[in-house]
């Protein structure tokens, strides 16, 4: 009598042999779609900042754009929207979540698109803007984000 009410060493073994064949796969997806939802994040951050720069390069004045139209008075050239970018922590590093996103000087431009038939002097009212976002994710790897647009004067 006691056999048949009594659970044996070999059936409790076969029931977490069991219990452990499902939760531990299932604990792999769980862990594998909590990094893939922290990945995205991180990205959507750096679009995040993407957007930032863009709207504050378009609340500068046309002319203080690009730093190539500046060349011959440094004072101002200094106050470019692209020599800040390039050179200044305050505009081109962004820290959120942990992670530093920063803008590299290497791919940032920002370049008159020249009017056919228009002479050297003739003012743009259109700039080709581009620039690179990179950082650094929790896991480890390194991720940029590459911007091109254009900025036309109204």
């Amino acid at each position: 009598m006691n056999n048949k009410k009594a659970v044996s060493m070999i059936e409790i073994m076969i029931g977490v042999m069991l219990l452990a064949l499902i939760l531990v796969p299932s604990l792999n997806v769980i862990i594998g779609q909590t990094q893939t939802v922290t990945a995205t994040r991180d990205h959507a951050q750096a679009a995040f900042i993407a957007e930032k720069i863009l709207e504050t390069a378009k609340s500068y004045s046309f002319d203080m754009l690009d730093e190539e139209r500046q060349k011959d008075d440094d004072a101002k050239k200094k106050n470019t929207y692209e020599y800040r970018l390039k050179n200044d922590e305050k505009y081109n590093t962004f820290v959120t979540n942990g992670i530093t996103y920063v803008i590299d000087p290497e791919a940032t431009s920002i370049d008159p698109i020249k009017i056919k038939n228009a002479n050297d002097d003739t003012i743009p009212n259109v700039y080709a803007f581009k620039y690179s976002i990179k950082y650094t994710a929790k896991d480890g790897r390194e991720h940029h984000l590459d911007i091109s647009t254009i900025l036309a004067q109204r």
